[in-house]
């Protein structure tokens, strides 16, 4: 059995009781594309703007296009890589 990769230990956080791991940071189009393709295969996805830090909702501040983070639940890391590997 394959060894499971771990992000780096400064790659995880706490969100609700569960720890998530940093998929990594994308352009918001492209990290809704993949947000889409692992939430499709039951994966929970967190996406963090810049603005998440100051408790502004998008809905207050227009719909930000730039770079944000994609947070997924640390048990399931390996099986997000295996999907975004398999569908490149």
């Amino acid at each position: 059995m394959a060894k499971p990769s771990l992000p780096p230990a400064d790659s995880t956080r706490l969100i609700g009781a569960e720890r998530y791991a940093l998929l990594g940071t994308f352009p918001r189009p492209f990290a809704e594309g993949i947000r889409v393709r692992l939430e499709g295969r039951k994966i929970p996805v967190f996406l963090e703007t810049p603005f998440t830090y100051f408790g502004l909702p998008e809905a207050y501040i227009g719909t930000y296009t730039g770079d944000v983070a994609l947070w997924i639940p640390q048990r399931l890391y390996d099986e997000a890589l295996m999907i975004l590997e398999r569908d490149q």
